[in-house]
C-alpha cells in the first residue's frame, strides 16, 4: 500500500430474507461510518460463491469481522441446541476461513460480536450457545434492540496489561450488549482481556503478537456517545495502515482510568 493511501479494510456481509422470499445482503452502516470516520476505506466482502479471490485478500490491510446471527455450533463439535438463533452456514464459511486467513497473514483482525465468536471458533475455542440455558449468568446479556444500540447495559473489567486498556485508557468501561452466546473455552493462541463484571462473561479477546483484538459489545454503536470507540477504530486503522500490532502506536486514549 502506498504512504498517502488510507488503509483497506474488508468487513463481512451476510444475508436476510427480503420480500417475496429474495435474499438480501445486509450490514449494520455504523460499521463503515465508524472505519471511515477512522479514516479507511472499506469494501464489503459479501456471502456466496465463489469466495473472495487471493488477489483480492492481498489487497486487504485489515478485516473486520461484524455482529450478526448465531455460530453454528457443528464448527465446534457440539449439536444444535432449541435456544440457538439463526444461522448463516455461508456466512459461516467464509468468516471462519477469513479470520483463519487474518491470523495466518498478520493482517490486523477486529472482530465485534458475532465476529468475537467467530474468531474464537476458527482458532480452535468454543462458544455457550446461550448465556442463560448455559447457567453461566442469570443477566440477560441480550437487550432488547428497542432500547438502542447506545444502551449502556454493564461494566466490564480490563486487564491493564492488555492492549485494549492502552488504547481506551481505562481499565473499566460501562458497555452496551446485544447477545446471547458468549465464548466458553478460548482458543489456543488467545487471551482474554476484559470480563463482565458482574458474572465473568468473556468480553474482550488478544493474541500476543498483537494482531488480532475482538470484544464481545457493539463499539460501533457508541462512536457518538463515548470517547474510547473512536479511539479503538482508530486504533485498528492505524495498526492495518502501517502494518502493525493494534495499539501500537498513534491511537491511544490519555481518558484517566476509573
Amino acid at each position: 500500500m502506498a504512504a498517502h493511501q488510507p488503509p483497506l479494510i474488508g468487513i463481512t456481509v451476510g444475508t436476510t430474507m427480503g420480500k417475496g422470499g429474495a435474499f438480501r445482503y445486509v450490514l449494520n452502516r455504523s460499521y463503515v461510518g465508524a472505519l471511515r470516520a477512522a479514516s479507511a476505506d472499506v469494501v464489503l466482502l459479501p456471502t456466496g460463491s465463489p469466495p473472495p479471490s487471493v488477489v483480492m485478500l492481498q489487497h486487504l490491510d485489515g478485516v473486520l469481522l461484524p455482529g450478526g446471527s448465531d455460530v453454528d455450533p457443528r464448527h465446534y463439535g457440539e449439536e444444535r441446541r432449541p435456544e440457538l438463533g439463526g444461522v448463516d452456514p455461508e456466512l459461516d464459511r467464509l468468516e471462519l476461513s477469513l479470520a483463519a486467513w487474518a491470523a495466518e497473514s498478520g493482517r490486523p483482525l477486529l472482530g465485534i460480536c458475532r465476529g468475537h465468536q467467530v474468531v474464537n471458533v476458527a482458532l480452535g475455542g468454543t462458544l455457550y450457545q446461550d448465556i442463560l440455558a448455559d447457567d453461566v449468568s442469570e443477566h440477560q446479556h441480550d437487550v432488547p434492540i428497542e432500547l438502542g444500540f447506545d444502551y449502556l447495559d454493564h461494566w466490564i473489567d480490563i486487564d491493564p496489561d492488555s492492549r485494549l486498556a492502552a488504547i481506551v485508557g481505562t481499565t473499566s468501561l460501562q458497555v452496551n450488549s446485544l447477545h446471547h452466546q458468549a465464548v466458553k473455552r478460548v482458543a489456543p493462541g488467545l487471551g482474554v482481556t476484559a470480563t463482565s463484571r458482574e458474572d465473568g462473561v468473556v468480553e474482550a479477546l488478544e493474541s500476543p503478537d498483537g494482531r488480532i483484538l475482538t470484544m464481545q459489545c457493539h463499539p460501533e454503536g457508541l462512536v457518538f456517545g463515548t470517547d474510547w470507540s473512536p479511539m479503538l477504530f482508530r486504533a485498528f486503522v492505524h495498526a492495518a495502515a502501517a502494518g502493525e500490532p493494534i495499539g501500537s502506536g498513534g491511537a491511544r486514549s490519555t481518558t484517566a482510568a476509573l
